[in-house]
């Protein structure tokens, strides 16, 4: 259906791409909360470690996602390449 009304395929799926990037935080900051509230009362629960390495990845997500966000905002970042 995108390409029978014109447009590119290739920056539609780039750009459906990035927005779910940048949805993705939502649902992993939920679970995390979820798991550990289901810590307290749940006796097969999450462990330590496990919470810690997945509270890591979403906050590397979040991250990413803040670097993408400021470089389509046109913020020069030292080190990175500029979006285009």
């Amino acid at each position: 259906m995108i390409v029978a009304i014109g447009i590119d395929a290739t920056q539609a799926l780039v750009l459906s791409q990035v927005v779910l990037s940048l949805i993705l935080p939502a649902p992993m900051i939920a679970l995390l909360i979820l798991a550990r509230a289901a810590m307290s009362w749940v006796p097969t629960r999450a462990g330590l470690l496990a919470m810690a390495a997945a509270t890591v990845a979403a906050a590397i997500v979040l991250a990413l996602n803040l670097l993408l966000v400021l470089q389509i905002a046109g913020v020069p970042l030292d080190g990175f390449v500029a979006a285009r």
